[in-house]
């Protein structure tokens, strides 16, 4: 064999030697970390992580579903403005965010890959604002959608899969399946003609006049009431709705529930329900007369939209609607104990904390 030959021998033993090894790796480990997101697109993760970056509007919900997960604690996190106007969360969970410098919602390009995330996260609706305008730089991005309670289990353990983190998921989902199950078993006791007829009603103020908007039939409002025993008056004319869709006096009184729940996400709405209460309009509502209009609870997030305390939504709205299955509910303890196993947070000045902005939010 001449020298030349030898040397093709060589290469093509030792290619060859490489290519059985490759053989043997897992595809997951040579493709990388990879999810599916919400929007059904492949998602692959090369690499360390060293910046997470949660963009775009309601970027609040991205974020409280990623700090679930101890990897905060050992990477860069970069938020967009979370802060909804009841109060910030995050600064609770560590100073830093109290001081550190937000993203704006609706930062651009390059500001975004100016900080060279490792991982992009962001929630459906930023679609046209961000999504579409980073997939062309093939940085990963994982979109979530949040909007009911199968999607945060399921969306949490495709991003734990993006994480290298398959303990997480199960034991936040194991979490919200408790709670659920607790609530289940007491609901499906009642008849049909047992579940009072609820509506939940979004407060705003325009130009001084106060407007009420239902949610599309999909959202998480409409779960929470069916879950928690109640029957949503809203839904059947709302099928075709994307977005909180305004509604008259008139049509509310048409349905007039059992039971009404007023949500506003910047301010607690007890001044919404003062108002109400000294209306002659409203005096004649059937939840009006009965002393059954609450305010939606909150903390420094109110409970009642696609976060990850719609649990604690699901739970209170269960007590308030059946009163005597729940009579050994309490509130205070619900938020308490979700705090400590959602987010290991032990220490007692900030569960305090956050009872008090409870207290504080939720006159009625």
């Amino acid at each position: 064999m001449t020298k030349k030959g030898y040397r093709v021998l060589c290469v093509a033993l030792i290619s060859l030697v490489f290519l059985f090894s490759l053989v043997g790796q897992p595809l997951q480990e040579k493709r990388g970390k990879v999810a599916t997101d919400a929007l059904e697109r492949s998602v692959t993760l090369e690499g360390p992580i060293e910046t997470i970056l949660v963009a775009g509007r309601a970027a609040v919900m991205p974020a409280d579903a990623l700090f679930m997960f101890p990897i905060v604690d050992d990477v860069a996190v970069v938020l967009a403005k979370t802060d909804q106007g009841l109060g910030d969360f995050f600064p609770l969970l560590d100073s830093k965010y109290g001081t550190t410098e937000r993203l704006g919602q609706k930062a651009g390009v390059e500001e975004i890959l100016a900080y060279n995330p490792s991982l992009i996260i962001t929630k459906a609706n930023n679609y046209d604002s961000v999504v579409k305008l980073l997939e062309p730089f093939n940085v990963p991005l994982f979109v979530m959608d949040l909007e009911t309670s199968e999607a945060w289990k399921g969306e949490i353990s495709e991003l734990g899969k993006l994480l290298g983190d398959a303990e997480t998921p199960k034991k936040i989902i194991n979490l919200f399946n408790q709670r659920e199950e607790r609530v289940a078993n007491k609901i499906s006791t009642l008849e049909e003609a047992q579940k009072p007829t609820v509506l939940v009603l979004q407060t705003s103020v325009a130009d001084g006049v106060t407007a009420f908007s239902i949610a599309p039939n999909n959202w998480i409002q409409t779960m929470l009431v069916e879950q928690a025993g109640g029957i949503p008056v809203w839904v059947e004319g709302n099928l075709t709705s994307n977005a909180w869709r305004k509604v008259s006096f008139e049509q509310i009184a048409s349905w007039d529930p059992d039971e009404i729940i007023l949500v506003n996400y910047s301010t607690p709405p007890n001044a919404f329900i003062e108002e109400i209460r000294g209306s002659r309009q409203w005096a004649s509502l059937k939840a009006v007369k009965s002393g059954k209009l609450y305010s939606a609870p909150a903390d420094l997030m109110s409970y009642f939209q696609s976060d990850s305390r719609w649990i604690l939504a699901l739970e209170w709205l269960s007590a308030k609607l059946h009163p005597t299955l729940f009579a050994d509910f309490e509130m205070e303890e619900a938020i308490r104990s979700f705090y400590q196993e959602f987010y290991n947070i032990e220490d007692q000045v900030t569960l305090t904390t956050l009872v008090e902005a409870y207290r504080r939010g939720n006159l009625y």
